[in-house]
């Protein structure tokens, strides 16, 4: 598949107009963030900061070969549930685990301690690994700990600071948004700037924008005939994305990190990307797939492990 030559995109402010009266009308609370998949509240900081920026550098397309779920506990886990799942009892296990000493020299053995289960690999495992000795040799380069490195005050300053890490050089900094939001929902960062709070772009945000319409396409054939963007073409869409949902964010009174929340339950529940159950959608009056009948996927791009 070769590169499509164009990617003419662009926010509709009527569709944003649109939905964004209905978020508000919706009222979302967003995660309570005290879940099983995370640490407890009163551990030490350094721990849980350890915990989350170590699992968000490896939270990246979990089921790009073949599903990566299982049932623990009763309680089926799927995706990034159950890569959180299996961080927290590597977390219980090994309290040293997420330290930048440790992470600087994971192998391959250790690494499979957090990347399978029960003979499961992550289809990446290599990957992963790579990106998370990245992150615990540059801390330990620079920083010392995770409690220095995210010394900052700003999320721009975060933002900024993770570009440095492989895990976190994603130009839409899709998982440098999501840390952010991480920190600040659970009470380790107080960031003084709200206003530059954005949702962090996965793939369910952004099938969700194209079939709602609050971003356009000049050409859905890229997407139809599922034409590989490159990581630039890639990048314009999700930044038009991420625009088009501060926008929403803005005009319906919501923060991003809250929306974000909702968007991405949405999007592994409702606006699937196969079967999308539009009976079960509280956006459907706003959607333009439900109106014209035609629900676009999302779009193929170069494998990366930025989200």
């Amino acid at each position: 598949m070769g590169e499509h030559p164009s990617l003419m995109v662009w926010i509709n402010k009527e569709n944003v107009g649109k939905t964004s009266l209905l978020v508000s009308q919706c009222r979302l609370q967003g995660f309570s963030y005290d879940l099983e998949i995370f640490p407890p509240k009163d551990d030490p900081p350094e721990r849980q900061l350890a915990f989350f920026t170590a699992m968000v550098a490896i939270d990246h397309r979990t089921s790009t070969l073949y599903p990566f779920e299982a049932w623990i506990g009763g309680k089926r886990y799927k995706g990034s549930d159950l890569l959180f799942r299996l961080g927290i009892e590597v977390y219980r296990r090994e309290p040293d685990f997420y330290t930048p000493e440790n992470l600087s020299k994971l192998d391959k053995l250790k690494a499979l301690k957090l990347l399978s289960y029960r003979g499961m690999v992550m289809w990446d495992l290599h990957v992963r690994t790579l990106l998370l000795r990245d992150l615990g040799s540059k801390i330990l380069h620079k920083y010392e700990s995770y409690s220095k490195l995210l010394d900052v005050e700003t999320v721009r300053e975060l933002i900024d600071r993770l570009s440095w890490f492989r895990a976190y050089e994603d130009p839409v900094a899709k998982k440098s948004f999501l840390l952010a939001k991480f920190l600040h929902k659970r009470g380790l960062k107080t960031f003084r700037d709200e206003e530059n709070f954005q949702v962090p772009v996965d793939n369910h945000l952004t099938r969700i924008a194209i079939r709602l319409g609050i971003v356009e396409l000049e050409d859905y054939t890229i997407i139809d005939r599922q034409l590989e963007l490159s990581r630039s073409q890639d990048t314009v869409l999700r930044m038009k994305v991420r625009e088009a949902w501060k926008e929403v964010s803005e005009a319906s009174g919501t923060d991003p990190f809250t929306l974000d929340d909702f968007l991405w339950v949405h999007g592994r529940t409702v606006c699937l990307p196969g079967d999308p159950r539009c009976g079960d959608c509280i956006l459907k009056s706003a959607c333009r797939s439900f109106e014209t009948g035609y629900f676009p996927n999302e779009h193929r791009h170069s494998l990366t492990w930025y989200y």
